[in-house]
């Protein structure tokens, strides 16, 4: 896990350089923030939606007049809600350390994406309001990768500031085929993000005029 948060955290950054030494004016990075709403397939248990935040970075390239790649670096809470909360029987929290990279065609101010998603399982909590699981959880370990798709849409509301919702669906099951399910379990997700595009060069620009 920490092999795979460290290549990243190389790509992002490699991605970064590469970029300013070829494609300088048409490279833009930023960070990021979300609310998204989660569900987790194949579970015995009734649940509900959960909701989780989401922050990091991206880093994007033009690669044509209206296609542009984006990398991003981001954790990320996934589940499912109920239990504890009152609603439903079971809640489970999944934190995640998530790498999309995706395809972006942009039209005026207006764009829509697609791309593979490939995340770090950091964290795990699984609560029920039973008297017990109706399975033994040692023997259903979360895998400790998810492999996703994601496809979204976005605009700009105004210079450098964007909004953007993203749909999320696991590839491969997170977890084995549980007991009395008959569905396999898959993450899903529904994120509304705000992000803001940070411009080093303006900030060292005003940097040297105070200097001079």
């Amino acid at each position: 896990m920490k092999k795979l948060f460290f290549f990243c955290v190389m790509l992002i950054i490699y991605l970064d350089v590469w970029s300013q030494g070829k494609l300088k004016p048409q490279c833009k990075f930023g960070l990021k923030l979300g609310l998204g709403m989660n569900t987790i397939t194949g579970f015995p248990l009734k649940t509900h939606p959960k909701p989780a935040l989401m922050g990091g970075m991206w880093v994007q390239i033009k690669i044509s007049k209206s296609w542009t790649m984006q990398a991003e670096l981001y954790e990320l809470g996934k589940g499912t809600g109920g239990g504890r909360r009152g609603y439903g029987d079971y809640l489970l929290r999944l934190s995640y350390f998530e790498v999309p990279i995706l395809f972006q065609y942009n039209k005026k101010k207006g764009y829509v994406e697609f791309g593979p998603a490939l995340a770090a399982l950091v964290n795990t909590g699984e609560y029920t309001d039973r008297a017990a699981f109706p399975f033994q959880t040692d023997l259903y370990p979360f895998s400790n990768k998810d492999f996703t798709f994601n496809l979204g849409a976005g605009f700009v509301v105004k210079e450098k500031w964007f909004v953007g919702l993203r749909l999320s669906h696991s590839l491969l099951p997170v977890r084995k085929q549980l007991p009395g399910a008959s569905h396999q379990v898959y993450n899903r997700s529904i994120v509304l993000m705000v992000s803001r595009q940070i411009s080093f060069k303006a900030s060292r620009n005003k940097q040297s005029e105070g200097i001079e």
